[in-house]
């Protein structure tokens, strides 16, 4: 469970909840390393399992041009777009690279489409219930993003662990990187705007496990 001391500052608070969603996830590792270790032994698969982060990566950059995109958007907010966007772009790139084929967005070039998808739906849904229907709308989009980062750094630290194991020329240090900055910068912005809400964060990130594992559970069955 994320900590729920209201008090903390971001940055500390944030260490402490990197800590405890790693120990909550714990149980789901051996799972995921096991998924990422058969869809490497296969070139075409894997191909289609990065086709799979570039869908979801342009979803997240396609959500957040859908609700930011008042007069007031900020640097940073754009920032986050084109960086989503452009992991987008370069998971898709390594995609075809790995199939040697063009790969498009349908379900032959993708595992578990349907669940993909899901995931981000159930979770965006789950954000509003949360937070409630009447919340600020920025705040709604930094919590989902933030929640989304958690996940995000977890599971790319094990695929680049994946890779190396594997001597794979593919490296996701860049992305990583990336990804813990915006985790930083959407703390430090939900605690600026006085809605940094640790409980519901915990709330979120348990809703969150779940539906990865079924994400998880999906793209599994999708190799077997």
């Amino acid at each position: 469970m994320l900590p729920r001391q209201q008090t903390a500052p971001a940055g500390a608070w944030l260490a402490s909840a990197l800590t405890g969603f790693a120990a909550d996830n714990e149980r789901l590792v051996a799972a995921t390393e096991s998924l990422l270790e058969r869809v490497l032994a296969t070139p075409a698969l894997h191909g289609r399992l990065i086709n799979t982060l570039s869908l979801l990566e342009h979803m997240g950059s396609h959500k957040i041009m859908a609700t930011q995109h008042g007069q007031a958007i900020e640097q940073a907010t754009l920032r986050h777009v084109a960086e989503e966007a452009h992991h987008a772009y370069f998971m898709k790139r390594q995609a075809e690279k790995t199939a040697h084929r063009p790969l498009q967005y349908v379900p032959a070039d993708l595992l578990a489409p349907a669940a993909a998808r899901m995931y981000f739906q159930r979770l965006e849904a789950a954000t509003v219930r949360t937070l409630g229907a009447d919340c600020d709308a920025r705040a709604a989009y930094l919590t989902m993003s933030m929640i989304v980062e958690f996940r995000a750094l977890w599971f790319y630290d094990l695929y680049q662990r994946a890779l190396q194991r594997a001597r794979h020329v593919l490296s996701l240090k860049r992305v990583i990187g990336e990804e813990r900055n915006h985790l930083d910068e959407m703390a430090m912005r939900l605690e600026s705007m006085g809605a940094l809400d640790e409980s519901q964060a915990a709330a979120l990130a348990r809703r969150e496990q779940a539906l990865y594992s079924r994400l998880l559970s999906a793209l599994s069955a999708a190799i077997a």
